[in-house]
């Protein structure tokens, strides 16, 4: 693998080969780049320069936090640079590297071969597409959620419009934040994804003009992404982000864009998320209750036992995602459509449920008519799957109010009486902890208070304005919608297409 090379800050750090996680170390070399003096860190984003003076030269394994730090100290103490800046450097020429990693592996366009292309385009016209997204998420590992699965799928597919869908996953640890993330990835063509581990303010602007337009940017943990929060915020609003900087000390300022649009995924354990981040982003609550823990447990069991799974034909979801055009949609009928106006939290509200809309319509494009404009014009039905997939989370949402807490909001205030932190998760059919989390949320809002000292503790409503307006969408019957959609469950392999040569019993469409 070729070498690499990149300028961050006024340093130069020139690698020997692309680093890869399969491999042990990377040689790494650092000098300060042409014309810098050390001292103060400078303004980014540099192109690479011919870097001069004493080089410090030494094996980094950049895939562990263990080896960064330790790397950081003596690049710090060799020229004279805060050591959390260093890091924070070194986490950014690993993100370079990655994609310089992807781009050579994806450099060639992917040509599809006719049987190739057919195999993927019988795919995008069944019916069933989204389901069968789902059930082949469930064969890849990630079992259960059924709403979530196909939400999270089709803000994958948001990517390909002028103004994509982005999400944030709710959900405490070991939930399967990363597990979703993880699965989507592998249904998408390596070179619509961006999987960063961490993101830093400049990060962005060292991705290149058109590195990032129409593309999935996945960020494990949110709180990785926290340092470019507005940066995100920016790109996410506006569709492009420029950054006037100089070089190097002295130098003319010049303009560094990135364009957009991009559709951006995270996770985080935590309720408290920047609420301008949460009006641009869906927020997607993964199930920690009971029943969605023996269904992990019981695939857990099932992989250890050596229970073979259906195959999934990677190759084939991710082709027919290649097959997908970036398309205007129009959503006749959307003057019809009714959504809560409670606060102006719900007019973002209301653009999400449309962009879903589109979402749904761009997925299925193959099976959706045209306008004189070349536009795909968005069904009934299209609406239909949408609404099965949000309404019970709209009935719920509150503004200011994380998923659990806004649906702890309303359990209070249904039953009429006050309930102890069992009694909610029991109600809610939550782990203790997310109940105990969700009342302190309340508690802290001025919302909810503790009564009395007697125990168990009981809380109760002390205010119910929330409660006000209608909070209904459309039903899609008064859409003409004559049945609604199948119960949301992973589908059965019953109706397969003919054995194609190659294709062995099991294997997931």
């Amino acid at each position: 693998m070729e070498g690499f090379a990149c300028v961050v800050e006024g340093l130069e750090y020139a690698l020997d080969e692309l680093p890869s996680p399969a491999a042990s170390k990377t040689v790494i070399a650092v000098a300060l780049a042409s014309g810098e003096v050390g001292g103060e860190a400078t303004p980014p984003p540099a192109p690479v320069e011919a870097a001069t003076g004493p080089r410090l030269v030494d094996r980094v394994d950049l895939f562990s936090f263990r080896s960064r730090l330790r790397f950081a100290q003596l690049v710090a103490g060799q020229f004279g640079r805060d050591p959390d800046t260093v890091l924070g450097q070194l986490a950014l020429v690993l993100d370079k590297a990655e994609r310089a990693r992807a781009q050579a592996q994806t450099q060639e366009q992917v040509e599809l071969t006719p049987d190739r292309k057919r195999r993927a385009l019988y795919l995008l016209r069944r019916r069933d597409l989204l389901t069968r997204a789902a059930e082949a998420m469930d064969a890849l590992g990630f079992v259960g959620e059924p709403a979530t699965k196909r939400l999270a799928y089709l803000v994958v597919t948001s990517r390909l419009l002028d103004r994509p869908l982005s999400a944030l996953l709710f959900a405490p640890t070991s939930s399967g934040k990363s597990e979703l993330l993880e699965v989507l990835t592998k249904l998408l063509p390596a070179e619509h994804v961006e999987f960063l581990s961490r993101l830093t303010p400049q990060a962005l602007f060292y991705a290149g003009p058109n590195a990032l337009r129409h593309k999935v940017v996945m960020v494990d943990e949110h709180v990785g992404a926290k340092e470019a929060d507005y940066s995100l915020r920016t790109l996410l609003s506006r569709g492009s982000l420029t950054l006037r900087a100089s070089p190097k000390p002295g130098g003319v300022s010049r303009p560094f864009t990135v364009y957009g649009p991009i559709s951006l995924l995270s996770g985080t354990t935590s309720s408290a998320i920047n609420e301008e981040n949460l009006s641009r982003c869906l927020e997607l609550t993964l199930d920690d209750g009971a029943r969605q823990t023996a269904l992990v447990q019981e695939a857990q069991r099932a992989r250890w036992a050596g229970e073979a799974r259906p195959e999934v034909e990677l190759e084939r979801w991710q082709d027919a995602q290649r097959l997908l055009d970036s398309l205007e949609v129009v959503i006749p009928f959307a003057s019809r459509l009714r959504f809560p106006a409670r606060t102006s939290h719900d007019r973002r509200g209301n653009q999400k449920l449309l962009g879903l809309i589109a979402a749904h319509t761009l997925l299925y494009q193959r099976q959706r008519q045209r306008d004189e404009h070349g536009r795909l014009i968005a069904t009934p039905a299209d609406y239909a799957a949408v609404h099965q997939l949000v309404r019970a989370a709209v009935r719920v949402d509150l503004e200011c109010l994380s998923p659990k807490a806004a649906q702890a909001y309303r359990l209070l205030a249904q039953g009429g009486r006050p309930l102890s932190r069992r009694e909610l998760a029991g109600q809610g059919g939550w782990a203790y902890n997310t109940a105990k989390k969700a009342l302190d949320e309340l508690v802290t809002q001025e919302l909810a208070r503790k009564l009395g000292a007697a125990s168990p503790a009981r809380y109760a409503l002390v205010d119910r304005t929330l409660l006000g307006g209608s909070n209904e969408l459309l039903d899609p019957t008064e859409l003409g919608v004559q049945a609604p959609p199948a119960p949301l469950e992973v589908a059965q392999p019953a109706e397969v297409e003919q054995p194609v040569a190659g294709r062995r019993s099991g294997q997931v469409a």
